[in-house]
């Protein structure tokens, strides 16, 4: 109905107002062809912006699945290391206690040689009562087992030699008691 008016207003219109209506419809149109430019720049600048923000995001979603690909191959790393040490330590471990194992059993064979070494030595001063008799033994000993000599030994000579240094204290201590 508004068109309707608006035409039959149009035939009842003078010359001077359909030139001001003209004028009006140009401007309009002018005005609406500068929005037109206005919002078709905005719209390219929101597309420009879009793809932007699109290269940007595939760049960053690439740099988030690299770094993700890479944290995993380091963890595999990581995991591979520490197995590594975990076998290292654990075979470290069973060396000690083999070792530790050896040393107790190899202390346990000195403690029998160390008992037998004493029994032998206590067997050259055998029968010594005193510390002349002692000190002769000694000298007699030193003469057969001395490493200088031909038939000498010195693991022999100082089994000798502490033996005497322990029957010598013993002498003296019974002296001054």
């Amino acid at each position: 109905m508004e068109k309707f008016l608006s035409e039959e207003r149009i035939d009842k219109a003078t010359e001077e107002e359909l030139l001001e209506m003209k004028l009006w419809i140009y401007k309009e149109s002018q005005r609406l062809e500068q929005e037109q430019r206005i919002v078709d720049t905005k719209v390219a600048e929101i597309e420009d912006e879009m793809n932007k923000f699109r290269q940007k995001f595939q760049f960053e979603r690439s740099q988030f699945e690299h770094d993700k690909q890479k944290f995993k191959d380091d963890q595999a790393l990581f995991d591979q290391q520490i197995e590594i040490l975990k076998d290292g330590f654990d075979k470290l471990n069973a060396d000690r206690k083999k070792i530790e194992r050896e040393r107790k059993k190899l202390e346990q064979e000195r403690g029998f040689l160390r008992e037998d070494e004493y029994s032998r030595a206590e067997f050259f001063f055998q029968g010594v009562n005193s510390l002349l008799a002692l000190k002769k033994r000694y000298r007699d000993l030193m003469k057969i087992y001395h490493p200088d000599n031909m038939c000498g030994d010195h693991r022999v000579c100082d089994m000798i030699n502490e033996e005497y240094n322990i029957l010598l204290r013993q002498f003296d201590s019974y002296m001054k008691a």
